[in-house]
């Protein structure tokens, strides 16, 4: 048994041990209780800390106000031609070192108010600090939660100023911004934030602060602000591109909505609601520095280097001011100072000057030698486009103005059309004589003429788009539809012209496209269908994807590259047109030859030494000027006009204008580059025919028509000819031969016998058709011996008169000599022989008349073998000399009291040194009606008062042409 003392013992022991196990117990509880709370506290602990240390880290970014109002140490944009070593234009502040800090109250309450209710109207009282916010904000970046760009001033502020600034740290632009914005709205108040954003807010054209912004477009201090300048100034920043500089209507409209909002908000009242909205503000803007060398393509580069940057997500019109950019443009300066003075010297020789000698670096002009026109011209504009790469090598003027009539620019678009359609090849018979189509309005009609007033009767597709001539294209756009004419021309690169709003007309006369557009367009016919240059966004359905270019590279300050244009052909191009097609229009309109034929007028100032498709001439109005052309390397578009858009009264085949500017130029591109000499290399969905004349036919077995070989897609079905049929003729009396007739008196002759579209245009000009009548009686009197057949007596003709004659005597092989003359008045005196050439019996020549006008007598005299001679002649009445015109109301009053008045009678005072064919009446470039007989007038209804622009055009019988212009102010009486 256990002693007293063993007891005592153990139990001592059993506590001890209790004792130890609930120590233990209490031990691992905490144990275990401290590890989940430290898991919990621990992160957050040190997500505090990391947020702690960002915050502070992107804080520390955070500059002083006064140190934003300067254009950055880096300065500008600085823009280098394509070579990278010559620097054509910089961007510098437009307030220079007078820029100062100024406060809120030294600006006019007005300016304030409304920026407050343009960008944030409660902003004084909702900008306030909130470390909350703010530390739930970085815990979401720290998430990687999506977070909303902070839409407030601040906001803007940080986002406009701060952040470019700050990004040099490093560090992520949501958290500078979470952190920025936070920062500056716990050190400064609302008010003072307000004060920044004012003195650094963009205002457009270069223009930050409204101290800038205030001495851009209105000439005067911010302090000095009305309440409609602050107004109109206070609307531009939601959108600089708005501004009264790059689009007047439009920031005007703003300011007039913004007035409104200011009052319907109880912030203004109706007295200076009253005063602000009708007072028109007067702009007084001081430009921005303009590029001395070429300051519209600079403008141009400037915009597109500004939209490369938005589009890689940077802030492109703050870098482009602050950014100390480095761009390389596509800018040749030597080929563009070559261009300048060509263009430049041209322009002063046709305003009666002596013309550029020089370029502006003072090297020797290419252009000494063009040749001016003999009429006014004070605009020019030329764009000039490397094919390959959709590169702008030159612009001189505004090419990107819409506000040319397009004219016989969109020919080549027709034609493309019909030969995507099938409806026509180079090889189908078109008519170029008078008809009438359906006009711009009901009950209208359109008679569309060529420039000289002449008609060509039936011939191939191809003499008549080499040639320009007008009723053709008419005809292949009118079976097409214009609306889908102008939806092609859009894919092809014409950015402007409503296919719902034009008519048949619109490829003469009306519209409006910019040199650029027709320069890149015409690019793609020269690229065989393929359009090169930079992806844009179109600017409506079915417009093109792509621009021409000119940035080539933009490099930050200490330059590293920012972007470059990729060059490599999958990135850089779109196939818009079958290859086959685009060849087919270039091999038209490249064959010179061929227009020289079919006009009878030299082009010598529309060829150059090597293959070049070129389309050139005047508008119907003769305001608008063209030459666009190009080569399988390049692509240049001239245009020439009146600063008073008044007509310019020339021949346009006479080699003047446009047209040697655009060779001069083209010739010296491609001997600086040393282009060598290439062609289109034609597809293999092309193929060669031979096909009758005229017709475009396949010729008969017989092979009696005259033929020529014509390319046609492959595939066409082209069927035999039937309007070459040969006939047997008594040579002696002209009629079909018969059995009677004798042998040495038959001879088999060919006629193109006319379709019935054609026949009366056969008749009127004499052409020869096969005899109806059966010989007779073979004893029948010849024909006068000799004679001429075109022009007919007292005939109205002017400019190149083609001259046909004939030599009808049994002997006419034996001729010993003929000539062609003429002589002024009804019995010359002396007579001026006229090169001419003698075939088969047939005499062709052309008489030069332009330096002529009156009655002139054409004489044709022949000398036979066996001593005898013979002559024959013809009176005709030379028109060189346009007619005169001026339109006036029958009352000789401008006014019009409507709804007492509800017609404008228009007359055309119209004189002509010999005689009127007929006047056209327009209204807004819309044909009303033409009148043929004096005197001339048209009743225009109006249906409100308004100011109407009508326009009469006069055309003598020849087609020389004047025109005048009317406005008439409809005002409602009571």
């Amino acid at each position: 048994m256990p002693s007293v003392a063993q007891i005592i013992r153990h139990r001592r022991v059993r506590r001890a041990r209790k004792k130890a196990q609930r120590r233990r117990r209490r031990i691992w509880a905490a144990v275990l209780l401290l590890i989940p709370t430290l898991l919990v506290l621990l992160p957050l602990l040190a997500a505090l800390g990391l947020a702690a240390w960002l915050y502070a880290q992107a804080a520390s970014h955070l500059p002083p106000p006064a140190a934003t109002i300067h254009i950055a140490p880096q300065g500008g944009a600085q823009f280098y031609d394509r070579s990278r070593t010559v620097q054509i234009a910089a961007i510098t502040d437009p307030l220079g070192e007078e820029r100062r800090w100024l406060k809120l109250e030294e600006l006019p309450p007005p300016l304030i108010t409304a920026t407050l209710l343009v960008e944030d109207r409660d902003y004084l009282q909702t900008a306030r600090f909130d470390p909350l916010h703010a530390l739930l904000q970085i815990w979401r970046y720290i998430l990687g939660a999506p977070i909303a760009a902070e839409p407030s001033i601040s906001g803007r502020l940080v986002r406009n100023v701060l952040l470019p600034a700050a990004r040099s740290s490093g560090l992520d632009d949501r958290l500078l911004e979470i952190a920025l914005i936070a920062e500056s709205e716990r050190r400064w108040s609302a008010e003072s934030l307000l004060e920044w954003h004012l003195n650094t807010n963009d205002y457009g054209r270069d223009a930050y602060g409204i101290q800038a912004a205030a001495a851009r477009y209105l000439g005067k201090s911010a302090g000095a602000l009305s309440l409609d300048e602050a107004v109109l100034l206070a609307a531009i920043p939601s959108n600089p591109r708005l501004n009264p500089i790059d689009s007047e209507l439009a920031a005007r409209n703003r300011q007039a909505d913004l007035l409104h909002e200011l009052y319907d908000s109880g912030l203004i009242d109706k007295a200076q609601f009253d005063r602000a909205s009708t007072t028109v503000t007067a702009l007084r803007m001081a430009a921005a520095p303009a590029a001395e060398t070429a300051p519209h393509f600079v403008a141009y580069a400037r915009q597109q280097a500004q939209d490369i940057l938005d589009g890689e997500g940077l802030d492109g019109g703050r870098l482009l001011a602050r950014g100390g950019l480095q761009i390389t443009t596509t800018l040749d300066r030597d080929l563009h100072f070559q261009a300048e003075c060509t263009l430049r010297r041209q322009l002063e020789g046709l305003d009666g000057g002596d013309g550029a000698a020089l370029t502006l670096d003072d090297a020797p002009c290419i252009a000494a030698a063009v040749p001016p026109a003999e009429s006014a011209a004070q605009l020019g504009t030329l764009l000039l486009l490397d094919v390959g790469s959709g590169e702008i090598l030159s612009m001189v003027g505004d090419a990107t103005a819409v506000s040319h009539q397009p004219s016989r620019l969109l020919h080549p678009f027709v034609y493309a059309e019909g030969f995507l359609q099938r409806l026509v090849t180079p090889a189908s018979m078109v008519y170029d004589v008078p008809r009438a189509f359906p006009g711009p309005a009901d009950g209208l009609i359109y008679s569309p003429v060529n420039a000289d007033g002449r008609f060509r009767g039936p011939l191939n597709l191809r003499d008549a788009m080499a040639a320009g001539l007008l009723p053709p294209v008419v005809a292949v756009a009118e079976e097409r539809g214009i609306a889908q004419i102008i939806r092609t021309a859009h894919q092809i690169g014409l950015n402007s012209l409503d296919e719902n709003r034009y008519g048949l007309e619109v490829l003469e006369r009306g519209g409006a496209v910019s040199v650029l557009d027709a320069a890149y367009a015409y690019s793609v016919f020269a690229a065989l269908g393929v359009m090169h240059g930079l992806p844009a966004e179109p600017i409506a359905a079915g417009h093109r994807g792509r621009s021409p270019v000119a940035v080539l590279s933009i490099r930050t300050a200490d330059g590293q590259p920012l972007w470059e244009y990729d060059r490599a052909p999958h990135s850089n191009q779109t196939t818009i047109l079958e290859p086959s097609l685009a060849y087919l229009v270039n091999d038209i309109l490249s064959d010179a030859a061929l227009r020289e034929q079919v006009l009878g007028v030299p082009q010598t100032s529309r060829q150059l030494s090597r293959p070049a498709a070129v389309l050139s001439g005047l508008s119907a109005d003769g305001r608008d000027d063209w030459a666009v052309g190009y080569t399988p390397q390049l692509a240049l578009a001239v245009h020439l006009g009146r600063a008073d858009a008044a007509a310019m009264r020339r021949d346009e085949n006479q080699g003047q204008g446009a047209a040697p500017v655009w060779r001069t130029v083209m010739d010296y591109a491609h001997e600086a580059g040393r282009l060598p000499v290439q062609g289109w290399q034609r597809p293999a969905d092309v193929e060669e025919y031979l096909v009758c004349d005229i017709s475009g036919l396949l010729p008969t077995s017989a092979g009696h028509c005259p033929t020529r070989l014509e390319v046609v897609p492959a595939g066409s079905l082209l069927p035999t000819d039937t309007f070459w049929q040969t006939y047997e003729i008594n040579t002696q009396t002209g009629q079909l031969a018969t059995a009677n007739t004798p042998d040495d008196l038959r001879e088999e002759r060919v006629y193109f016998v006319p379709p019935d579209a054609a026949l009366e245009w056969w008749l009127a000009n004499d052409q020869p058709l096969p005899p109806s009548d059966y010989d007779t009686d073979s004893g029948a009197p010849v024909r006068q011996a000799v004679q001429i057949d075109e022009p007919q007596d007292f005939a109205y003709v002017g400019g190149a008169v083609a001259v046909r004659g004939s030599i009808n005597a049994p002997d006419a092989a034996s001729a010993a000599g003929h000539q062609l003359s003429y002589g002024q008045g009804v019995n010359p005196r002396e007579w001026f022989a006229i090169e001419s050439r003698l075939a088969a019996g047939i005499i062709t020549g052309s008489w030069d008349t332009t330096a002529l006008n009156g009655v002139y007598t054409l004489r044709l005299s022949a000398d036979f073998a066996d001593g005898s001679s013979a002559a024959d002649t013809k009176l005709v009445s030379l028109d060189n000399i346009p007619p005169m015109i001026e339109l006036r109301t029958s009352s000789a009053l401008n006014t019009i009291a409507y709804p007492q008045q509800t017609v404008v009678s228009l007359v055309a005072d119209a004189s002509d040194n010999l005689t009127i064919e007929r006047v056209e009446f327009y209204h807004n470039d819309t044909l009303l009606g033409i009148d043929r007989e004096w005197l001339y007038g048209f009743e225009y209804e109006i249906s409100q008062p308004g100011t109407e622009v009508f326009r009469a055009q006069v055309f003598d019988r020849v087609g020389n042409t004047a025109s005048a212009d009317l406005t008439v102010q409809i005002v409602r009486q009571p």
